[in-house]
């Protein structure tokens, strides 16, 4: 059995869908937030790093897909660059695949390039029934995250 998860960072935290094959059986879904008494942002980030950690081991994925916050000039796209990589250390100390994709590398594992193809692809029939766009955007990812070990266990 395969397990992936898809997660979307935050400022102060993390929220992730874990999916197993077959059938991408949704395993847990929820939100892990940086406790509000944690006011230094290295001791959120740290707090994050321990609790990533510990998330990782006992979901134990194949493979994380993290979805890349989008740049410019807002103060929350930094710190949400900064759990990315939190993310990313974590999965390294733990030993488990991870990858930050834009949405543009979600829709090209699924459909063609058109105008409006990933929001079309979250109101598939199969994505859909999540709640909102927020959890039908971690079930994509984690959707994608599981195609990726089922490509790769065909390859080799």
């Amino acid at each position: 059995m395969a397990r992936a998860l898809g997660i979307i960072c935050q400022r102060a935290g993390i929220q992730y869908t874990c999916v197993s094959s077959p059938k991408a059986k949704i395993e847990e879904e929820t939100e892990i937030s940086v406790p509000t008494s944690q006011t230094d942002r290295g001791a959120q980030l740290n707090w994050l790093l321990e609790v990533s950690e510990k998330l990782l081991r006992r979901l134990r994925p194949d493979v994380v897909h993290v979805k890349k916050s989008a740049g410019g000039q807002r103060q929350s796209s930094r710190e949400q660059h900064e759990v990315e990589a939190v993310l990313q250390v974590a999965a390294h100390r733990v030993g488990v695949a991870c990858a930050i994709r834009t949405t543009e590398q979600v829709r090209a594992a699924h459909v063609p390039k058109a105008k409006g193809a990933y929001n079309e692809l979250l109101e598939r029939r199969d994505i859909k029934t999540r709640s909102n766009k927020s959890r039908r955007e971690r079930y994509l990812y984690a959707l994608t995250a599981l195609d990726q070990v089922a490509d790769d266990n065909r390859k080799g």
